[in-house]
């Protein structure tokens, strides 16, 4: 690994922090495209055509929503088992470890012909997911320096987006085994380049005592600093570890600071996933059957995806320059505007009105949706956790805001046929506004600033 450093810095104009996080964005990448495989999956799990379908026979209802809803499940058993054990034996072993599951379950995907094997492999794609959300990042973090680290982090952004664009566009053409063969490649390419390229984080070598192992980790990510700032490095992680003792942990879990921003973080990460968005991912297609559209559902589903990922671009550049808070209102009053329209060409498609001049619609409605929940309140409450917390209780909060998260987003999947049933497809529309008007409201009064603001000074404005 030092020398194949060396020989990249070679090259002025490469980092060879970048070269890792891109080996590791493949993970990002397998982790949406896995999220998203159920849009185009089910439709060929309906289907009557055994060519088409390697069950042999059309899934029920009920095993529909289950396809949709475990990896949820399983990212909410990942998010604390994987989550913590990065404390354990390394953030990148255990990044390593995440991406055995998604490889197993694509493997599983393409030699099964019982749903119950589908079921195993959705489960294991989830716990990859939502470890990785916590523990990717915490790793791009970690290595990257004050400078670029906005950049890298952003990038696990777009790549997430770009597999979610590829699930749609590749599982709209290729069969269900060559789907998931191509899938497979990703966690491949991962497991190989980063085993091969990333080193452990410094910091896990400090929080370790393992000082020698921590300064050839940052000669390796950092070959432009000389000793005597390799040592400054490792005393501020030092002075992280002893602010963060756990002495001070229930002290400071009390404060008000800590108990507004737990309420904060939690309330935002649950009412991201009950704005609809999980619904809308995971049954793309079979939204676009049932609406109508005069397009083939699957084309549409991959304007949706490509829509999803331009958009990821946007709130990159935007969030430092217009605020957290701003693009937080843009992004729930887009939300409201496109799920309010929605609703309205359900309730006339309910009464049998002939719709097939604005059939367009439903899918636009979608597009500017998932263009909207891109810019704000797809990544910012994530963005906004990390910047309003105390540091030595953010990890449990923010993995607990997480587990909310997830938990909302498998009661969306899991119970969607059944709202619909229950509202019709208008009232469930509707009722997923109403939740992003209260997400609205909520960050109007709730959530701070935190645009170009210290996080010395965001805690001081927390504690009032």
């Amino acid at each position: 690994m030092e020398k194949m450093s060396r020989m990249l810095n070679c090259f002025g104009s490469i980092n060879y922090v970048y070269l890792v996080v891109l080996s590791g964005n493949f993970l990002a990448l397998t982790g949406d495209s896995a999220t998203s495989w159920s849009s185009p999956m089910i439709p060929k799990f309906q289907s009557n055509d055994s060519s088409i379908n390697p069950l042999n026979r059309p899934i029920t209802p009920d095993e529909t929503s289950w396809i949709g809803c475990l990896n949820h499940m399983g990212a909410m058993v990942g998010l604390y088992l994987l989550g913590l054990l990065s404390d354990r034996i390394g953030r990148k072993a255990t990044l390593l470890i995440l991406g055995v599951p998604h490889l197993t379950a694509f493997l599983i995907y393409s030699m099964s012909h019982n749903i119950h094997l589908f079921y195993v492999g959705r489960f294991l794609n989830g716990v990859s997911v939502g470890a990785g959300y916590v523990v990717y990042p915490m790793y791009i973090a970690e290595i990257s320096s004050d400078s670029n680290r906005g950049i890298l982090l952003a990038s696990y952004t777009v790549f997430s987006s770009f597999g979610g664009l590829l699930s749609f566009l590749a599982g709209s053409f290729l069969s269900v085994f060559w789907f998931n063969i191509f899938l497979a490649v990703f966690p491949i390419t991962f497991l190989i380049t980063f085993y091969l390229s990333a080193p452990e984080s410094p910091y896990y070598y400090v929080q370790k005592n393992k000082f020698d192992n921590a300064k050839r980790a940052l000669k390796l990510i950092r070959p432009h600093l000389d000793e005597a700032k390799i040592g400054d490095e490792i005393a501020s992680f030092k002075h992280y570890l002893n602010s963060s003792h756990k002495s001070d942990f229930m002290k400071t879990l009390k404060t008000k600071a800590a108990i507004k921003g737990s309420l904060i973080a939690i309330v935002l990460s649950t009412f991201q996933q009950f704005s609809g968005e999980a619904a809308f991912m995971a049954y793309n297609e079979t939204i676009f059957n049932k609406a109508g559209i005069l397009i083939e559902p699957y084309m549409a589903s991959i304007l949706v995806g490509f829509v999803f990922f331009i958009s990821s671009f946007v709130g990159v550049l935007l969030v430092d320059r217009k605020g957290r808070k701003f693009l937080m209102y843009c992004s729930c009053c887009g939300l409201i505007i496109s799920e309010i329209t929605l609703g309205i060409y359900y309730v006339f498609q309910e009464d049998n009105v002939d719709l097939t001049s604005v059939s367009f619609i439903p899918v636009f409605c979608l597009m500017f949706f998932m263009f909207m929940y891109n810019v704000g309140v797809g990544p910012l409450p994530l963005t906004i956790t990390s910047e309003i917390l105390p540091m030595n209780v953010k990890f449990l909060v923010a993995t607990t805001a997480g587990f909310f998260s997830w938990m909302a987003s498998f009661l969306v999947t899991k119970f969607f046929d059944n709202i619909n049933a229950q509202l019709k497809q208008s009232g469930t529309v509707f009722l997923f506004s109403v939740c992003c008007i209260f997400l609205l409201l909520f960050t109007i009064f709730c959530v701070p600033e935190t645009k170009g603001k210290s996080l010395h000074t965001i805690q001081r404005k927390m504690q009032t």
